[in-house]
Formats: C-alpha cells, structure tokens, sequence
C-alpha cells in the first residue's frame, strides 16, 4: 500500500516539478535578455518566411513519423501510414500539453499494445525507444559536423568526431546483438533520422530569415542543436525553459545576438505547439472497437 501511495504522490508530484523547473528556466532566461528587443524583433519579423517555415517543419513531422513507422513496421505492426501519423500527432499532444505520468511515448505503447496484444510490450517499447535513440545519433552526428567549422568549438572536434564514430560503431552492435528484429533497415531508416534533423534546420533558417537575422546562421544552427539535445531529457513541459536555457548559454559563448538565438527557440516551440492542437480532432475522436489497419481475418476472429 505505500507503494502505490508513493507511485500515487509521485505521479502527482512529477508534472508540478516540470512546471516548476520550466517556470525557472524561463526565468533565468529573461533575466539575460533584452524584453523590449524581442518583442521589436517579433514586431519586425516578416511573417511572409514562417510560412515556408511551418511547411517545412509539417514536412518534418511527416518524415520523422515514416521512421517511426518503419520501427513499427520492423516488429510486425500491421499500422497504416495514416493510423501511424495520427498517432504520432497525440504523442506530441502529449509530450507538450500533459506534462504528467506516460508521455507521449508512454501513450503509444499503451495504445499498440491494447491494438495489437499479438506483440509484447518489450517489442513495442524498443520500437518506440530505438526511433527516438535514432533521431538522438542524427542529432549527435549534426552536432560533431558542426564542431569541425566553428572557431570556439574547433578545438574539441578532435574528440568529438571519434567519440560519435565509436558510439554509432558500439550503437549498431547492441542493437542487431540484441534487438535484431528492430535492427532491420539500418541504414534506410537512420538516412531518414538525418534527414528529420536536416529539416528541422531548414525550419529555423526560415525562422532566421524571418527575424532578419544579419549575420551567418550557422552559429545558430549549432546553439539550435545543443538546445534540442537538452530538451530532449525530460525536466521541464515540452523541453520550454531548457531549450531557451542552453539556447542563451551557446550564444553567450559564440558571442551571438541573444534576443535572436531566443527568438527563434521561442518561434519554433509555438510552431510545434500549433501543429500538436492539429492533434485535439483525433484526441477526442471515439476509438473503434478494432484499429482500422487490423487484418482481415483478425477482425472476424474479435467479432
């Protein structure tokens, strides 16, 4: 009974220390820039390059859900590319705007494994796992790439570009040593995973344009990158607060324009947020007694 009396406080706990940490970070970060020079940036942005901006993070998203779809596909998910990104636009609805017990990778276990019982929850779970782990490398990969041209960071390459080499090398080897099924287009699947990455950079260039931002954007495509490797860990509501709090640390360090380096994190966070609302429809939608990509001959079985 105490257990579940501590799972019970900690899971009311858990999403109050996000918010708190969030409400923090954000903080400390506009205790280190300038109010009035972000809101004259936003009021001189030329909203005519967010659109292209918005198309291509929504061509993104659509990407990294065909990775993940391929991870699905690999343990013998019989999911529709549709069902597939519907489910992939609640794992974002959750991820940003329920900041409590599963998450949004949480939640897609949970729905797979009640549609699908023929898979184990270990299957499912290093499916889900492994398509974030991936997206995690590409990101790394970008990020070693980018530290052979900077001038600051120049001096760490030595070590950076073998520690990615020998971590995709250690990597590659778990994964078809122990999850060999998952494994299966390795090399398809992590294209995508730079491609996702890729993307997300074509974003924020958008965004920089938009901002009209004065100088080389690469500094910023750097500081962007370190920024989603922190908010990929789950400290605060949607990785708000730790992104802008590394995002203000890289500039500081690069010497770059911080209203603009937050400017842009706070842009491509309200992008993504507008593009997990698309998922409120499906939220509320009534589930079907059986998923609409379930065989045949399994659907007559369950009737």
């Amino acid at each position: 009974m105490d257990g579940n009396n501590g799972k019970k406080a900690w899971s009311v706990l858990k999403p109050l220390l996000k918010v708190g940490f969030t409400i923090l970070a954000l903080w400390l970060v506009y205790t280190k820039v300038d109010i009035a020079a972000l809101q004259r940036l936003w009021k001189e942005a030329n909203p005519w390059w967010l659109a292209p901006a918005i198309a291509a993070f929504i061509f993104c998203q659509v990407t990294t859900s065909v990775r993940l779809l391929h991870f699905f596909r690999n343990i013998g998910l019989p999911i529709s590319a549709r069902s597939n990104f519907r489910l992939y636009l609640l794992g974002m609805f959750y991820n940003l705007f329920l900041p409590g017990g599963i998450g949004g990778d949480g939640y897609k276990i949970i729905i797979l494994k009640q549609r699908y019982p023929f898979t184990t929850r270990k299957e499912v779970f290093s499916a889900v796992f492994f398509d974030r782990l991936s997206g995690l490398w590409a990101l790394c990969l970008l990020v070693a790439l980018f530290s052979t041209v900077l001038p600051r960071i120049q001096e760490y390459s030595w070590w950076i570009l073998p520690a990615v080499g020998v971590g995709t090398i250690l990597y590659y080897w778990v994964l078809r040593r122990f999850f060999k099924k998952v494994s299966q287009h390795f090399v398809r699947i992590h294209l995508i995973a730079i491609c996702t990455q890729a993307l997300q950079l074509v974003t924020v260039s958008f965004i920089l344009k938009a901002l009209g931002c004065p100088t080389s954007y690469w500094p910023y495509f750097a500081i962007f990158m370190a920024s989603s490797l922190a908010s990929l860990f789950p400290f605060s509501v949607g990785g708000l607060g730790a992104r802008e709090v590394v995002i203000v640390w890289g500039a500081t360090t690069l010497e770059l324009d911080k209203d603009l380096a937050v400017s842009i994190s706070l842009s491509f966070y309200l992008i993504t947020m507008a593009m997990a609302l698309t998922a409120i429809p499906v939220l509320f939608r009534k589930e079907r007694a059986q998923p609409e990509d379930a065989p045949a001959d399994e659907r007559t079985i369950n009737a």
